[in-house]
C-alpha cells in the first residue's frame, strides 16, 4: 500500500479534535513531510506513523478524497505499542530500512 499525500484536507473541527490528543496541525504536516510507515486502518483509512521534528512518534489517520493523492485528516494521536514496534522494525535511526 502506498500513500502519498499531496493535498491534506483539514475540516474546521479537526484542529480542536487532535488537540485533545495533544497533537498540533504543524506536527501532522511534519509527519506527512517526512518518512512514515503506512498501515491499513479501518474501512478505507490509512495510518501514517512517523516522527515530528521534536522526535515525537505519532499516528496520523487519513481517508481518501476524490482526486489523486488527496486525503482528509481524520485524527492524529500518539502511536500504539504495536505501531511503535512496527515503525522500529522498518526504520533505524530515522532512516527507512529496505
Amino acid at each position: 500500500m502506498d500513500v502519498t499525500v499531496d493535498e491534506l484536507i483539514i475540516e474546521e473541527d479537526r484542529p480542536e479534535h487532535i488537540a485533545r490528543h495533544s497533537i498540533t496541525i504543524d506536527e501532522v504536516f511534519e509527519v506527512i513531510a517526512g518518512d512514515y510507515l503506512i498501515l491499513k486502518g479501518r474501512s478505507d483509512k490509512s495510518l501514517l506513523v512517523g516522527k515530528t521534528n521534536k522526535g515525537r512518534l505519532i499516528t496520523v489517520v487519513v481517508g481518501p478524497r476524490s482526486g489523486k493523492n488527496r486525503y482528509g485528516l481524520v485524527t492524529a494521536r500518539y502511536t500504539k505499542k504495536k505501531e511503535q514496534l512496527l515503525y522500529m522494525e522498518n526504520f533505524k535511526g530515522g532512516e527507512k530500512l529496505r
